[in-house]
């Protein structure tokens, strides 16, 4: 009997032994402890944000990994992410929201909030990139004739995602999140700007040559420069290597970390909209404009210093390389780069500096 006791504590220990190395290897998978979450995780948007990490125009943060966040009903097929997350080994991790979301529920509570608290919890920032045109519904508005809704359910998603974290005007109610981490970091790039800001009760400018400059053909916008906030050229050039993007300057406004670094230099950013900020959402200062100031450029958060939106694009990885070719006329040489356009104080020092900026944001989670 004794023997056999032994026996059955020996095969015990070994299939103990053998189970160690499976939870060694289950521990290393485990989620980091630092991780930021990129919202709309589509392929292309993954690829930019580990350019700028790799890159390290995103300083500092490569020891970040990544969450994914989306719903199921966005126009995208996120098993395309998933098979590039696979296939190139990275710490990304993608979450679906499965819940129903509409304009009627995305300023209160609804089947997303645990969602979004447990997203908020686990990760040190958010990143919310650029697409089509919010519904205008979700700012109280009619739907102008040049507004293209394309991505309901993204703009749903995204719209009720920022509002749990910022609050906003629509529901006094509400408890933001950020109100238990208020160093937590939000940044939006063109929508994700316009979502930040309709999220928290802004409105929006459905087309900025027809409502802000009373323009109503791609010629006389041609003839407009301060008009221009994409590239007009393209609208009756058939030349498929016209780049959809315009470069302009930006001003800055107010006292904030934004506007400080853009400084008096007015560096030359990249942009590609149609529609912009009118009304501002619940505590959102403006920290940049437009060189006529008829555009708001980017947002802060007056009570949550880290928090910034950008109508322009600085996640654009094309900034940063000499061999992204930009043609804007037809007639234009082929040896042209921003950065061969826009050294220096012309707009590169800006636009690392940014990323600086957000980088330091993040890390003060490490410090």
């Amino acid at each position: 009997m004794k023997k056999i006791l032994l026996f059955i504590l020996i095969i015990a220990t070994v299939t103990s032994c053998k189970q160690s190395p499976k939870s060694a290897e289950k521990q290393e998978k485990a989620f980091p402890e630092f991780a930021v979450a990129i919202v709309n995780p589509t392929v292309a948007n993954i690829k930019t944000f580990r350019y700028l990490v790799d890159n390290k125009i995103l300083p500092d943060v490569d020891s970040f990994g990544m969450i994914g966040v989306y719903h199921v009903k966005q126009n995208y097929d996120f098993e395309r992410s998933q098979q590039y997350i696979d296939e190139n080994n990275l710490t990304m991790k993608l979450i679906k929201c499965e819940s129903e979301l509409s304009a009627r529920n995305i300023y209160t509570q609804n089947d997303c909030s645990n969602l979004f608290k447990e997203i908020f919890e686990q990760t040190k920032g958010v990143f919310f990139f650029g697409g089509p045109d919010i519904p205008a519904e979700c700012f109280n508005e009619k739907t102008h004739l040049m507004s293209g809704i394309t991505d309901p359910y993204r703009h749903f998603f995204e719209l009720s995602f920022l509002f749990h974290l910022l609050g906003g005007n629509q529901n006094e109610n509400h408890v933001a999140l950020l109100e238990n981490n208020p160093d937590y970091t939000v940044v939006g790039f063109c929508l994700g700007m316009q979502t930040m800001n309709c999220a928290t009760g802004g409105t929006m400018i459905q087309d900025i040559p027809m409502e802000v400059y009373n323009i109503a053909t791609a010629e006389d916008v041609l003839n407009t420069p301060d008009a221009q906030h994409k590239n007009y050229n393209s609208y009756f050039d058939y030349d498929n290597e016209l780049t959809g993007y315009s470069f302009h300057k930006i001003k800055p406004k107010g006292d904030n970390a934004i506007s400080k670094i853009i400084g008096e230099n007015e560096p030359y950013v990249l942009s590609s909209h149609h529609q912009a900020v009118k009304k501002t959402g619940k505590n959102l200062d403006v920290a940049a404009v437009s060189p006529d100031g008829k555009i708001i450029e980017a947002l802060v958060h007056q009570q949550y210093k880290h928090v910034a939106g950008t109508q322009f694009h600085p996640e654009h990885t094309g900034l940063y390389e000499n061999d992204y070719k930009i043609k804007l006329k037809h007639d234009d040489p082929d040896n042209q780069s921003f950065l061969s356009l826009y050294a220096g104080e012309k707009g590169e020092n800006f636009h690392r500096e940014y990323w600086k900026k957000i980088g330091e944001w993040l890390n003060c989670f490490k410090k």
